[in-house]
Formats: C-alpha cells, structure tokens, sequence
C-alpha cells in the first residue's frame, strides 16, 4: 500500500471500514488499567452512537492488499476517528492521514485522544496540535479520561 492510495470513503467500503474497527478500535485504550476486558469493541455496525458519527462525517480511507490499512473521520473541523491496522502501525499512516485532513480543513481542527495514549498524544502534538484539557468520558460505560487538543490553523505543519 502506498500513501498516495488514500482516497474518500465510498459506501462499498463500509464491510472493509468495520473490520477494521474491529481489529483497531480497543487499542486506543490498551495502556488504560483492565485493558482489554474492560473495554471490548462492539462491532461498529451494532454501536450506534459510533455508527451515527461516523455516518455523519467525511471520511478518508486507505486501502490495503485485503480490506483497509487506515481510516480517518472528522465533521467540520473535529476529527472523530483514526484507524491504523495495527499490523500496519509505525510506517506513517496515521501521520500522512491527518496531514491530509487538516490539509481540507478551514478552521481550527480539534480532536480528542484517551489521554493515556501517549503514542498517539505524541503523534498529535507533533503535527502542531496542542493540549486544552482533560475531559471526562465514558467507553461503553466504562469511565475514561480524554484530552482535548486542537489545532489552529496558524499552527499546522
């Protein structure tokens, strides 16, 4: 797979998308206390509220030998989601997808990241994303702290 693969979502991608919710989705929250009995992933076309994100957002998509290496979603100028197959981790994926993304976008960019993700925390603030706060939140019922973090658009790299 090549980086310049990366297209938008199209609806024949939703079968590819959802396994790799599946197989990417609970690793988000792997350096949490319990991980990964106290947070299991429901598959997405059974979780509404993330069916219902997802299905109100953009979404870009970056295709693999089977399936989907990488996906990323956002709605105006938050971004819902990114996916990295973790078998795919490590080669810029993430990096290249929200580049694109923030590269679409008019205004300042926000996200949130489970705060003891530090992986990805690093990733964020490495592309110009800085630390608002942490948020209180809940994984299918299971509390979570998040940090907010945004981007202006001043601050993109």
């Amino acid at each position: 797979m090549k980086i310049f693969d990366m297209r938008d979502y199209c609806r024949e991608d939703f079968d590819a998308l959802a396994s790799l919710y599946q197989r990417s989705k609970g690793d988000e929250f792997r350096f949490e206390s319990g991980w990964p009995e106290r947070f299991p992933v429901i598959p997405l076309p059974c979780d509404e509220h993330r069916l219902k994100a997802f299905s109100n957002a953009s979404a870009l998509v970056l295709p693999a030998e089977k399936g989907l290496a990488g996906a990323i979603y956002w709605q105006g100028g938050h971004i819902v989601g990114l996916l990295v197959d973790p078998s795919s981790r490590g080669m810029g994926l993430g990096r290249a997808m929200v580049r694109e993304v923030l590269g679409r976008m008019e205004e300042t960019a926000t996200l949130e990241v489970v705060a003891s993700n530090r992986p990805a925390v690093r990733l964020y603030e490495s592309l110009g994303f800085w630390r608002v706060g942490p948020r209180d939140r809940a994984y299918q019922g299971v509390p979570v702290t998040v940090l907010m973090m945004k981007c202006p658009l001043s601050e993109r790299l």
